[in-house]
Formats: C-alpha cells, sequence, structure tokens
C-alpha cells in the first residue's frame, strides 16, 4: 500500500518529503499488520504523532517557516534580538539568540535548533556557526536560567531520535553522505596577495549526486594532525589513541568535560595534602565552566591549563562534541560539468592567544589533503537561491571575495541554457593584481556579452577603501531600473558587515532613484524578497 502523507504544501523539499513518505509507509506497514481492520484513519493519526518537533528537528534542509518573528532580522545586534524575544517562551528566546539566517550550517533552522534545545534532543550549544561564542554565550545563560525540560519531553525526544535513527536516511544526505574524490586545490590568488583562496574540484562521479546552481555542498572534515599531536602530548596519551579524535570537535570546550574533569579529580584524592589540592583544582574547574572563556578556548588549551588532570583518551572523546559538516556554496553547473562539483574555499587561519588556530575543513583542502583523497560530502539544496525560472529575466549578482562562487555557477548555467536575461555581477576583495578571482572567466563572459556589466572593488589598491556597497550606490539609477524591469537581486557572502552594507546601499538608492520615502524603501524590498526577487545567501 503506498501513501502520500507529507502534503505538497508541507515546508519540505522533495527530497525530504520522499524520504518522510518513504519513512511513514513502512510505520503504517507495521501499524496495518497489527490492525488489518483499522482503516487507514488510525494509522494515519498514529504516524501523525510521530511528527513531533524533535523530528522535523533534523529534517530542516531546504524548509521554510511560515512563521514570522520580529527578530528574525540577522542585521540586528544580539542585545536587540533578545530585547525583542523579552518574556516569551524560552523556546523562542532560544531562536533570538540564532544568528536568524536558517543557513542550515547547524542542521536545522534557528527555529528547529531553538525547539531540539527546548526539548532536551539536542544538548550541544555551539552549532550555530555565524552566531559564534556569541550566540553559544546567550543560549548557555538562557538554559541555566530556564525552567528545563520535564522527564517526558524528554522521554518523548530520545523515543523519536532512537526511531529515526533506525531508519536510514536516503544517500548523499546530511545523515547518510557519499564518499567523493579531491580532483584539486589550485590557488586562485596571485603572488603578494594575503589571501590564499582555493578553486576546488571534486569528482562526484558513480556517487549519484545531482544539484542545481545555488545549492550547497556539504563536506564532513578531520581534525588537523598537528592538532591531535599536541593534543596527545599534552594530555600524555598513547599515539595509539589518536583516531578517537578525528571525528571530534576539538575547537569546543564542552560542560561535559568540565564534568568529567571534576568527576576525574574527586575520586583520585586519598590523602588531606591531596585533596586540599584537589577541592582547589574543583573551584577552578567549576569557575571555568561558569566563565565565557568556556566558548573562547579548545581543547588543546584547557589540557595545557590543567596538566594534572590526568584524563583518558576516552573520557576525553566521550566528553566532546561530534564534528560537524561544513557547507560551500557550489561554484560550478552540472550543466557545464557533469560529474564535477566546484568550489571556492579561502583558508582560515587565526592567531589567537599566540597561537596559530585552522579552519578545520579550508586547511584540510588546502593542506592536508591530496589528488585522489577521500571526502564524505552530501549535497544541501537551496530555499530559493538560485537562477530565475524566467530566462529572460536580469540578474544582479553581489557577491565579494568567496561570494562570488555561486554566480561562477550562476553563469555558467545561463550560458548553458543561452538564455537572454541580462547579468550584472558586482565583485569585491583586496587587490586587484592577486585577488581578481576567476578574472580571465569573467573578462571572457564580458567581451562574449554573458556579463552585461561587470563593477569591481578592491579595497586596498587606493587610499580610500572601496568596497561593493559603494560601487552600487554609483551605478544607482542604473541599478534601480534594472529592479523596475523586473531583475531578481542577489546577495552572497558575510553576514554581518556586507550584506548589512548592501543592504543599507540598496536602501539608499531605491529611495533615491524611486523617489521614495525610508519607509516606502523597506516596503519596495519587502515586496522584492516576497516575490523571492531579492535573495541572500550569507553566513
Amino acid at each position: 500500500m503506498t501513501y502520500q502523507i507529507i502534503p505538497e504544501s508541507a515546508p519540505f523539499n522533495a527530497e525530504q518529503r520522499a524520504w518522510l513518505n518513504g519513512f511513514f509507509a513502512g510505520v503504517l506497514g507495521v501499524l496495518d499488520q497489527q490492525s488489518a481492520q483499522g482503516g487507514s484513519a488510525a494509522t494515519l493519526a498514529a504516524a501523525a504523532t510521530l511528527l513531533s518537533p524533535p523530528l522535523g528537528a533534523g529534517l530542516s534542509v531546504g524548509q521554510e517557516s511560515e512563521e514570522s518573528f520580529p527578530w528574525q532580522d540577522p542585521s540586528l545586534p544580539l542585545l536587540n534580538r533578545m530585547n525583542l524575544a523579552e518574556g516569551m517562551p524560552q523556546e523562542q528566546r532560544l531562536m533570538a539568540a540564532m544568528a536568524q539566517l536558517n543557513c542550515g550550517s547547524c542542521g536545522y533552522l534557528c527555529k528547529t535548533y531553538s525547539a531540539a534545545i527546548a526539548n532536551g534532543s539536542e544538548k550541544n550549544l555551539t552549532l550555530c556557526s555565524p552566531g559564534g561564542s556569541e550566540t553559544a554565550k546567550a543560549l548557555r545563560a538562557l538554559i541555566k536560567e530556564g525552567s528545563g525540560q520535564s522527564q517526558s519531553s524528554s522521554k518523548r525526544a530520545n523515543q523519536s531520535a532512537e526511531t529515526t535513527s533506525a531508519i536510514e536516511a536516503p544517500q548523499g544526505t546530511r545523515a547518510n553522505p557519499v564518499q567523493a574524490k579531491l580532483i584539486a586545490s589550485d590557488k586562485l590568488n596571485g603572488p603578494g596577495s594575503a589571501k590564499d583562496t582555493r578553486h576546488v574540484v571534486i569528482d562526484l562521479a558513480g556517487t549519484g549526486l545531482n544539484y542545481r546552481v545555488g545549492d550547497a555542498l556539504g563536506l564532513w572534515p578531520t581534525n588537523c594532525n598537528e592538532l591531535v599531536s599536541n593534543i596527545l602530548r599534552t594530555a600524555t596519551l598513547d599515539a595509539s589513541a589518536s583516531s578517537l579524535f578525528f571525528g571530534k570537535c576539538l575547537r569546543t570546550i564542552t560542560p561535559e568535560l568540565i564534568e568529567v574533569s571534576i568527576e576525574k579529580v574527586r575520586v583520585r584524592p586519598k590523602q588531606n595534602r591531596a585533596v586540599a589540592m584537589a577541592s582547589e583544582l574543583i573551584s577552578r574547574l567549576e569557575a571555568f565552566g561558569d566563565s565565557d572563556e568556556l566558548y573562547e578556548w579548545d581543547v588543546l588549551e584547557f589540557l595545557e591549563a590543567f596538566p594534572m588532570l590526568g584524563l583518558t583518551a576516552q573520557q576525553i572523546a566521550s566528553s566532546l562534541n561530534d564534528q560537524r559538516p561544513r557547507l560551500y556554496s557550489i561554484a560550478s553547473s552540472q550543466s557545464r560539468h557533469p560529474t564535477q562539483v566546484h568550489l571556492t574555499v579561502g583558508r582560515v587561519t587565526n592567531k589567537v592567544r599566540n597561537r596559530d588556530r585552522k579552519g578545520v575543513a579550508s586547511t584540510m583542502l588546502s593542506d592536508r589533503m591530496e589528488p585522489g583523497s577521500a571526502l564524505n560530502v552530501f549535497i544541501q539544496p537551496s530555499h530559493g537561491f538560485t537562477i530565475p525560472a524566467d530566462a529572460n529575466a536580469p540578474m544582479i549578482m553581489v557577491g565579494p571575495g568567496t561570494g562570488i562562487a555561486p554566480f561562477i555557477a550562476f553563469l555558467q548555467q545561463r550560458e548553458a541554457d543561452e538564455a537572454r536575461g541580462r547579468n550584472w555581477l558586482f565583485f569585491g576583495d583586496q587587490r586587484s593584481t592577486s585577488d581578481f578571482l576567476y578574472r580571465q572567466q569573467l573578462e571572457t563572459w564580458q567581451n562574449q556579452k554573458l556579463l552585461t556589466n561587470l563593477d569591481l572593488a578592491f579595497s586596498r589598491d587606493n587610499a580610500s577603501k572601496v568596497y561593493v556597497q559603494h560601487r552600487m550606490k554609483e551605478r544607482g539609477a542604473e541599478l534601480f531600473e534594472w529592479l523596475e524591469s523586473g531583475a531578481h537581486f542577489y546577495v552572497c557572502g558575510d553576514a554581518s558587515k556586507m550584506a548589512v552594507d548592501v543592504e543599507n546601499a540598496l536602501l539608499e538608492l531605491v529611495g533615491d532613484h524611486g523617489n521614495m520615502s525610508g519607509a516606502e524603501a523597506k516596503k519596495y524590498l519587502l515586496d522584492l524578497s516576497n516575490a523571492k526577487r531579492y535573495v541572500r545567501d550569507v553566513y
């Protein structure tokens, strides 16, 4: 018997509906065997009880919420968002602490992540990459002051997790990635650049993965060999324990590790002097666990600060969160590259408290992997961030730095489709001589008239820094004419600064060239957004 349980109007993409229909078909098959004469109404009702928040929480890819909340604006500072949610139920206050991007990098949407934390099915408070430590601290504070979950809700969350984990997710999804091979990781920046941006090519032959332009590739990283070695050395662990740490997040200290450390200290002391030393250490550990430093240190720093703990490799590993995937905007069209997926990846390194910190996925791709190496990957579908359905519709694309990635894919697709719509790209970086990413390809498209306009902003070329938003305002009259003629406006890149500056520039030029007030310009952009003509892929 075949059931169409999940309606087309439900907030899931096609892949999710197929998985859910298959899952509930299996459940209903069991129920029907138990109640052959009960009819479908009873079995559908039974299945509906399984559609509780904990189930939906892990199926957020491409899902869009129909509800609107006043804090759902990524440009608002966290304090402002929290003030807007003051007095609301804890689940909504948790949601207000998220970055409001619904980017999916945590495996949820902002709303479903907060629901999972509130009902106890998700313990990790550090999954919101765009929100970073600021969001993690706010979540932790809310949990500490909250009422906690009831035993019944905890039991239901655990039962739901057990039920869903028993059903294998479709291949090529976050829960069931496929293995692909690295073909190349070529540096795009020229000599003298302060950056290391890579054009990464991955072989999808035989994986069965398909994507459309605007989608993201999810990639499961492994830890840096050097970091793992330093942790083994600091914790005085044998090298054979290294495998325990490669799938764990070593960049995050969890409260569980503090608790394990305290428990380890408590069971060891036998003599008065040892008890006194242990008491002092416990006080230090508890103070650290209550401080904001919890989300600023990594595992190595913690072990260096508390070298006397004597934790085993298993105790450390069991207390850490699992590594989470990194999402990268796809920089290719499958129409042009049927068996490949391309990425634009900036190698990330930072010096924190006199120690180099490496981006786990970006340095894996740039430093630690050779061509032919295996990668675990999946496709994360976009929710509306793709080329216009109308091939004649104009496109305006704003993508500085690695934000150019999806627009390379967009232009490849428009070229493959022989689309007649006009295309306008705003691109910027530091220096024109070394940081003009994909220069040859973009100039070729410009000469071929596929790119109608190419506006460039290189911030370090002159004494006064010029960014993409400045170029937008310089071309304000023409840009507004494009919008009036039906253009779709896309933004990709940094959410905290660039996307906010671009939106402010857009509001200003719409007001100036459309003779609108500030409120009218905001309404104009809201209408574009509701029509899916103003779309952002920001992080």
